[in-house]
């Protein structure tokens, strides 16, 4: 008896960002803003929310690597972003407070928008940590340095990158806990297309 492979479905579309350096910056503000890594690229490929077919929903992922001279070929950090359930807070301008998060029994209190809002939130921290860096302000009369939080990393070109995302990549990523490598080709695909996207990042 022959069995038939069922074919991937496309369930939705992940976002590329390839971070560079704010080429605007001074120099000397860049190397004291992001260190040895103003010259690397940061690739980030944020995986949505996603509903299977039974029903469940898996938190959007957001995987991330910086690539350099140094870690030419980095491995790829995961955050799954659902297990972060950050509260709601008035401190939104700061992006290294530390959100208070909802115990588990708060969590299965809430509305499921009110859990959509709190997975919404950890995206948006996410993102916006991978983005900004700190460095130290003026030393005050008694030394102290205060930290300053700024935007050290742009989207190359100011050009995002969206691919297709079939059920077979995204039970890669939360079922097997692997990179999804197909999403990773399409990626390229788009990339070398791209004029001034560089064909070696390091």
């Amino acid at each position: 008896m022959t069995t038939t492979a069922t074919a991937p479905k496309i369930v939705g579309k992940a976002l590329y960002l390839e971070l560079v350096a704010d080429p605007t910056l001074d120099s000397d503000v860049a190397r004291s803003l992001l260190g040895w890594q103003h010259k690397g690229t940061k690739q980030i490929i944020v995986y949505p929310e996603y509903q299977d077919d039974t029903g469940k929903i898996w938190g959007a992922v957001v995987m991330e690597r910086l690539i350099s001279e140094h870690s030419p070929k980095a491995q790829w950090d995961f955050t799954y972003t659902d297990r972060l359930r950050p509260k709601e807070s008035k401190e939104t301008d700061s992006y290294y407070v530390d959100f208070p998060s909802y115990s588990k029994a708060e969590w299965d209190s809430l509305t499921e928008r009110e859990k959509f809002d709190s997975r919404k939130r950890a995206l948006a921290l996410v993102l916006k940590n991978s983005a900004i860096s700190t460095t130290y302000g003026e030393a005050d009369a008694e030394g102290n340095r205060p930290t300053i939080a700024k935007q050290g990393w742009v989207v190359r070109e100011g050009k995002p990158i969206s691919v297709e995302l079939t059920d077979e990549d995204l039970n890669d990523l939360h079922l097997k806990t692997k990179t999804p490598q197909a999403v990773i080709r399409r990626i390229n695909k788009v990339r070398e297309s791209l004029d001034k996207f560089p064909v070696k990042l390091a």
